[in-house]
């Protein structure tokens, strides 16, 4: 209750909080702190003060992340309103983007403004500091690709501004230090034709809707794509569509999202998945890679 004292004034606290309820496929358990942090200020405060050894869970808009039935045993934090600011820098072609801004803000705003190369980002159920972290994207493109620079906190409250050519940035991967928090980028701002914008966007939407299991509890993609093959094509090949494992499922529409069927916890989800890459493995020699986090601790039978 100590980290409570120090923090009741400077952010919104809740104590054992239903997490898992807060990601999209509604499963798992608490964690013993959620900190809510609305400025720089007070996540600088927190970072100095939490000994490097105590985990500090990031979540973001909690799309791609199972949080396991026993919970999380520390600190969850989220980011808040002031890590949601976009800025368009008319002048510079510059648009200046907080980390915990949801994609579909995002790609909103650019077509508001006329600001081409985003439309991707309504494919990608997320925010900005997870899409850096992983190099997200979809349909032909990456978060990286108009990236100027963005700027990280690291465990000791220090921060660093990187430019794009100090990183390193390949398929679901960045060289960002894995315990850093993106705060905030900033990408070059491309004019493109409002018109031209909306036809991409509804393309991407139609095609969602069309492709993936949107109206369902879901995560997005379960495993990342291989050098050699797409992990749909893969999880086909093993006969996994519409399989079952108590309340998950794998996807009729798309092999490579699980679904929440409706009554799943977190463990289901799991082993479904890692009955997935065990079959994959054995008969095709191919290791899956998780694409979704899995954070917590399994529930004590």
């Amino acid at each position: 209750m100590l980290i409570y004292h120090f923090f009741k004034d400077l952010v919104d606290i809740k104590i054992n909080y239903e997490i898992g309820k807060k990601t999209w496929f509604g499963t798992g358990g608490k964690t013993k702190i959620l900190l809510v942090i609305n400025n720089l200020k007070s996540l600088k405060f927190l970072l100095k003060l939490v000994p490097k050894s105590q985990p500090i869970f990031l979540l973001g808009a909690g799309s791609n992340v199972i949080v396991r039935d026993g919970g999380i045993n520390g600190i969850t934090v989220k980011l808040g309103k002031d890590f949601k600011k976009i800025d368009y820098i008319k002048g510079r072609k510059i648009i200046d983007i907080g980390s915990a801004a949801k994609d579909l803000d995002i790609s909103r705003f650019c077509y508001e403004n006329s600001i081409g190369n985003f439309e991707f980002l309504r494919g990608i159920p997320g925010t900005l500091g997870g899409n850096i972290k992983m190099n997200a994207g979809c349909f032909g493109s990456s978060i990286s690709d108009e990236l100027i620079s963005c700027r990280i906190i690291d465990r000791k409250g220090n921060i660093k501004k990187l430019l794009k050519e100090d990183l390193r940035f390949d398929y679901r991967f960045s060289s960002i230090p894995g315990d850093s928090i993106v705060l905030d980028a900033k990408f070059k701002a491309v004019t493109k034709n409002k018109r031209i914008i909306q036809q991409m966007l509804k393309k991407i939407s139609d095609e969602r809707i069309l492709s993936q299991p949107i109206n369902s509890r879901t995560g997005g993609s379960t495993f990342k794509n291989t050098p050699t093959e797409s992990a749909w094509k893969l999880i086909d090949k093993i006969n996994f569509r519409g399989k079952v494992l108590g309340g998950a499922k794998v996807s009729d529409l798309h092999t490579n999202f699980l679904i929440n069927s409706g009554n799943a916890n977190s463990l289901d989800l799991e082993l479904l998945g890692e009955e997935i890459k065990s079959k994959v493995k054995k008969k095709y020699n191919i290791n899956l890679d998780w694409e979704l986090i899995r954070v917590g601790q399994f529930k004590k039978i």
